[in-house]
């Protein structure tokens, strides 16, 4: 893409912030997103945190915080009622008060998770996605490094492998799918979630499953058929912590993998063999069988990438999935070198 920005659609943005008992965190989380790069493209930039079923002082501090710095900030304090305390009508609550803020239909509601910080370029490689006509752009959650060294040692290895094995499969699903260019990944996570104004109107609004409600509004813009790039240089970097808001979310799976045993099934991961047929899509993935399968991902890799590789040549045919050098600087970023 073509350095001259200028030229592009500038739009307003809105960033979506869902929050319950968030006061040990809100400021950093507010704090990253008040320092985004921001170039031509970027119009007016406004904060909505939508504080829900709150006991602690995460409103209070949103706003000292918003007051100390300037920075514009929707604060919303709602107690939802039971049927409706969860996650799915606390993102909702806090997509439709950030659509509220935008007009046109090609301003940018982002939404992010109140224990999340936001890369400083999280915006501006959004809107690169956007300006090649995606209406959607699902980013990349990865473990905060400082977070994530206070895991116990087996826990942090028991993540590398599971990171090490996800990055060779994903690239192998990508070569399967062949429907988005690599290096892309597989996550849609409310951590990193952007949509056009005119794409959340198009599907009535964010679905409220009580769980998985990120999956969700993926699913609801593919029925649309609106275009997702799920983009590996759109980053955000996500809490460690085991004791999560939403039950059967992100945490929990992250404090399971810890601590089970070496013969259960990890939640979440299929085998090589599943993906390729081979085997039935249930198959379970375990610690004890990770190994095995990261080596045999690893070998396919190789063997497409050679296959890919013209007599006497390095670089890749346009058909197969292009790994240099992006895929080493994605690899840095994800504390994986080595995975391929």
């Amino acid at each position: 893409m073509s350095d001259d920005r200028e030229a592009l659609v500038s739009r307003n943005i809105a960033v979506a912030v869902p929050a319950r008992n968030e006061a040990a965190r809100i400021r950093s989380c507010l704090e990253s997103l008040r320092r985004l790069e921001r170039d031509a493209r970027v119009g007016r930039v406004e904060l909505v945190l939508a504080a829900n079923n709150c006991s602690d002082e995460t409103s209070a501090i949103a706003r000292a915080w918003a007051g100390e710095t300037s920075t514009p900030l929707h604060c919303l304090e709602v107690d939802l009622p039971e049927g409706r305390a969860h996650a799915g009508w606390a993102r909702r609550l806090a997509l439709d008060a950030a659509a509220d803020t935008l007009a046109a239909a090609d301003d940018l509601i982002l939404c992010t998770d109140a224990d999340t910080l936001a890369a400083p370029d999280w915006l501006v490689r959004t809107l690169d996605h956007l300006d090649r006509g995606y209406d959607a752009v699902a980013g990349l959650a990865v473990l905060r490094p400082d977070e994530l060294r206070r895991l116990p040692k087996l826990h942090r290895r028991r993540l590398d492998r599971i990171r090490r094995y996800e990055f060779a499969f994903d690239y192998l699903k990508a070569y399967r799918e062949r429907e988005e260019a690599w290096p892309r990944h597989f996550y849609e996570g409310g951590a990193s979630i952007a949509l056009t104004l005119e794409s959340y109107r198009a599907i009535g609004g964010a679905p409220t499953p009580r769980v998985s409600e990120d999956k969700a509004l993926f699913a609801a813009l593919r029925a649309a058929g609106r275009l997702i790039r799920h983009a590996r240089d759109v980053r955000v970097h996500t809490s460690c912590r085991l004791d999560g808001r939403a039950p059967g979310g992100a945490a929990d799976t992250l404090a399971r993998w810890g601590v089970q045993g070496e013969g259960e099934p990890l939640w979440g991961l299929k085998t090589v063999g599943a993906l390729q047929g081979l085997e039935p899509d249930d198959t379970p993935l375990t610690f004890a069988r990770l190994e095995a399968e990261t080596r045999t991902a690893r070998r396919l890799v190789r063997r497409l990438r050679n296959d890919a590789a013209p007599e006497g040549g390095r670089r890749r045919s346009a058909t197969a999935p292009y790994v240099e050098p992006v895929i080493r600087r994605t690899l840095d970023a994800l504390g994986a070198v080595g995975a391929l």
